[in-house]
């Protein structure tokens, strides 16, 4: 590929990021959440809002939607699951789809037996922002530290407790690009 159409699908993909940003610049994701029983929507509703500040911190707002199949273009889906078999992606909390770039599954019941209740809602706004990062940035790699982490250890578990894991400078670089291949991809689907 040459220079020229190297910078054409930058420009186009700069253009297009900035239609799907609110006024200030800030890109919206729309997050729909598949319908759960009550008794866990306290739960699910402060691990939302922790991951919603922590996408803040790069620069995203995440517009979470508590509903399934009906989600506009573009958005990205997570299920969940509460009796995931032991043979799917044993030890995994969670997988994403990030070259399909739309779906996210949650293992409820795995997050929930990886930690104490109290700190139940900040493990899974950190699971949740882990999987949606893979697929914003359109890949399955990890960083060495942060949120992107592969696996977390001990010392990250303790730091969730009081505060939430940072997002590495390349993963915030990788989500604002994967950001504006979905919108440039939109905008070329609309045409």
């Amino acid at each position: 590929m040459n220079i020229t159409a190297i910078t054409m699908i930058g420009l186009m993909a700069t253009a297009a990021y900035g239609k799907s940003s609110d006024r200030a610049g800030t890109p919206k994701v729309t997050v729909c959440m598949e319908l759960i029983p009550t008794s866990h929507l306290t739960i699910i509703g402060q691990a939302q809002e922790i991951a919603y500040r922590m996408f803040a911190s790069a620069g995203v707002t995440i517009n979470w939607r508590r509903e399934s199949g009906h989600c506009p273009a573009q958005s990205i889906e997570v299920s969940i699951s509460k009796r995931t078999p032991e043979d799917l992606k044993p030890g995994a909390l969670a997988y994403a789809l990030p070259y399909e770039g739309t779906h996210v599954q949650l293992f409820y019941d795995r997050i929930a037996g990886a930690c104490e209740p109290a700190l139940l809602s900040s493990l899974l706004a950190h699971v949740l922002v882990h999987e949606i990062t893979h697929i914003l940035e359109g890949n399955f790699r990890h960083s060495a530290h942060g949120i992107m982490k592969a696996r977390w250890e001990l010392q990250d578990y303790l730091h969730m407790r009081s505060r939430p894991l940072a997002f590495a400078d390349e993963d915030i670089d990788l989500i604002r690009l994967g950001l504006a291949v979905r919108a440039t991809r939109a905008t070329i689907a609309g045409r």
